[in-house]
């Protein structure tokens, strides 16, 4: 017999747009003698909520009235980690519309609750999935620290016990394995699930470890059957377009994103997905089209992004439609008035005004998107900023600001892709390898000269040069992993130093969360012994 859990320390969102289901849902609560209870009419209402509290349990009803349903709530709250894995989120639905909402939902909540029902049917839901929360806690306060390998420690206790969670512990499991890139491992025990009986996660599961592994095309006919044998299990529609991207066929990952899309065509990164695409292969009517429903669907949201804004107006500026490109951005301006996300926007301004021949217009909003400088911006927007800054005349600024980009992602080929993209209208295939090449070996004089500098006995000299590029690239693990040793092998030479130390070990946990096998890892933990032994340290460093 299940153990009687208490409700009354739990604290609930209710979100409805109805001020009738709102008192109905809350007096429901009330009988389970919850009072820590909160109340939003509308999505702006629960982030404001959200904010200021957390929430163990969000009811949330399917239709909130305004353009964006209660699902992509939700995947936004997940995507942008505003709520945890330890928030229950239950999606409350007319059962008319349940089959839609359930067969199109990509981000699945924890449960459905199917109008109209009782508080006794509340209370059963709450028993059941709270049992389920409680006996996966542990995971998930793991999860949220991304510690891959206790995760799965865990999950072989719960699958031992062969209770009833064991398909949540397996699953859970064999998404540790890929997320701690043991490929090998996940393989083998995808294969063993899909042994016992066929399982689509397992099937998707078995084709994201093939992929890891390098085996795109047999993950790509895996997915293949997956999509024919569970034609509502979007994720995989994603990863064969993921897998078809990668391989320069974009053509295909559009085709098997439009098919996805007759299945869910609610979803937002979906769409996104497609415009950007489009974007690449020059089909710029099915830019508009996409993000134009991402427009729709957004408009007075706070889900909406200046950056599909900024997409949609580049679009019309391709298609020579200037007059359209610019009312995008001025409706772009008054929706993010005031919100500090205008500097894309200006971006786009500036080029459209320059096509539309008002250049001292289009310098003026070049200069305000400029204001910020570069460093620390998105990839996104420091391609913004230079396409405007080469459709202005302004080649040196825009060389700079790609240079940057590149440093910062020094293994990312998608990267080098898009800096040649936006050359190809502006110097030619060329100047974007000279770039490249040029971006590159500034690297290397870097680390060079700061290894000179080492070997002369100018440890902080070295130090200091290689932490301040590894704060301008915080992305480039070469010079992380540099600054880290730099900073050690100042202390160990010179003197003790605490904050020294304190710095070079944040450097290696971002080393770490990037690729914990990073070879200069091990190098690091030895600098660390050396320093500890020297000064007879107490504290292990």
């Amino acid at each position: 017999m299940s153990k009687i859990i208490s409700y009354k320390d739990k604290h609930v969102l209710i979100i409805d747009d109805m001020a009738d289901m709102r008192s109905s849902l809350r007096n429901q609560i009330g009988s389970l003698e919850i009072t820590n209870v909160g109340i939003a009419a509308s999505i702006r209402d629960a982030l404001e909520l959200l904010k200021q509290k957390r929430f163990d349990v969000i009811l949330c009803d399917y239709y909130l009235g305004g353009s964006t349903d209660g699902q992509q709530f939700l995947e936004y709250l997940r995507t942008a980690k505003i709520i945890s894995r330890a928030t229950l989120f239950i999606m409350i639905t007319a059962e008319t519309g349940y089959e839609s909402v359930i067969t199109a939902a990509e981000c699945l909540p924890d449960d459905y609750l199917l109008k109209p029902f009782t508080a006794e049917t509340l209370r059963s839901r709450f028993q059941r999935l709270m049992e389920k929360k409680i006996r996966l806690q542990a995971i998930d306060q793991l999860h949220d620290k991304s510690a891959w390998l206790e995760i799965i420690a865990a999950c072989d206790d719960i699958i031992a016990t062969r209770d009833k969670y064991l398909v949540d512990a397996m699953r859970i499991k064999g998404n540790a394995l890929l997320m701690a890139e043991k490929n090998d491992e996940a393989m083998q025990f995808y294969e063993q699930a899909l042994s016992l009986r066929a399982m689509p996660w397992a099937k998707l599961g078995l084709a994201k470890a093939m992929k890891a592994k390098g085996n795109g095309e047999q993950a790509k006919q895996l997915l293949s059957d997956l999509i024919n044998d569970s034609p509502n299990l979007l994720s995989a529609y994603d990863l064969l377009g993921k897998i078809h991207t990668e391989s320069g066929d974009d053509a295909a990952a559009i085709a098997i994103l439009d098919k996805a899309s007759t299945v869910a065509p609610n979803s937002l990164m979906r769409q996104r997905s497609l415009a950007g695409l489009a974007e690449r292969t020059g089909d710029f009517k099915r830019v508009e089209q996409a993000l134009t429903t991402v427009l729709k669907k957004t408009k007075n949201s706070p889900l909406r992004d200046p950056a599909d804004y900024v997409k949609l107006s580049s679009a019309y500026l391709e298609m020579n439609d200037a007059a359209k490109a610019i009312n995008i951005i001025e409706d772009a301006k008054m929706t993010f008035k005031g919100t500090g996300e205008l500097r894309s926007v200006s971006a786009m301004e500036a080029q459209a005004l320059h096509k539309a021949g008002k250049t001292e217009l289009a310098d003026e909003a070049l200069d305000r998107a400029l204001s910020g400088g570069s460093t620390g911006i998105s990839e996104e927007l420091a391609f913004a900023l230079a396409k405007a800054c080469l459709v202005n005349d302004r080649a040196a600024t825009a060389g700079d600001i790609l240079k940057y980009v590149l440093q910062n992602n020094p293994d990312s080929e998608e990267v080098k892709n898009a800096v040649s993209t936006i050359f190809k209208h502006h110097g030619g295939e060329e100047a974007a390898k000279e770039l490249i090449e040029r971006s590159t070996q500034e690297v290397v004089n870097l680390n060079n000269e700061a290894v000179l500098k080492a070997k002369s006995g100018a440890y902080a000299e070295a130090s200091q040069m290689l932490t301040e590029a590894a704060f301008r690239l915080p992305n480039n693990m070469q010079i992380v992993a540099n600054a880290s040793l730099s900073l050690l092998a100042d202390v160990l030479m010179n003197q003790m130093d605490a904050i020294k130390i304190k710095q070079a070990k944040e450097f290696a946990v971002t080393i770490a969360k990037t690729n914990k096998e990073h070879p200069k890892l091990p190098e690091i933990s030895r600098f660390l012994k050396k320093i500890q032994t020297k000064y007879q340290l107490d504290t292990p460093l």
